[in-house]
């Protein structure tokens, strides 16, 4: 899943909280449940091992962190900074930018919990086409995006 629609997520279920510290912890869990679902990037990850794998990756996060910040400059814009709500962004983002490292370093930095991360991924074994992932992807972000910055 795409970071903007991690974030979402881990938004939704921690902003509330009013604590960072918790919201962080909160947002690194969701990661770890929106990851158990299909979400229909799989051949984004194949395009970019047919390359300059960092390379590629990086695009991919150019787009998505582009994406990430308008939605949370929309965000901030209506409500106002809310530090529980970054703090649950930047722990949504916590086990991909931690696989990132593995792939930057080309060296196992974070064993189990690379290895938990890894596990969740399509827990269900069911592939999706890249454009009905996509396109659930962008359903879901753009309407908890839209929920959470107009409620």
């Amino acid at each position: 899943m795409y970071l903007v629609g991690h974030a979402a997520i881990g938004i939704a279920l921690a902003s509330g909280t009013g604590n960072p510290a918790l919201a962080f912890g909160i947002g690194w869990l969701s990661h770890y449940l929106a990851d158990f679902f299909p979400h229909g990037d799989e051949s984004a990850g194949e395009w970019a091992k047919r390359g300059n794998e960092v390379k590629r990756l990086m695009v991919l996060l150019l787009v998505d962190g582009s994406l990430f910040l308008a939605a949370f400059g929309l965000f901030t814009y209506h409500r106002g900074f809310e530090p529980a709500a970054a703090a649950a962004a930047i722990g949504s983002f916590m086990p991909d930018i931690l696989w990132g490292l593995e792939k930057v370093r080309k060296k196992k930095l974070f064993g189990p919990l690379e290895k938990f991360h890894g596990m969740n991924h399509n827990f269900f074994h069911v592939r999706l086409p890249l454009w009905l992932g996509l396109v659930l992807q962008a359903a879901l972000a753009v309407g908890l995006w839209t929920w959470l910055t107009l409620r």
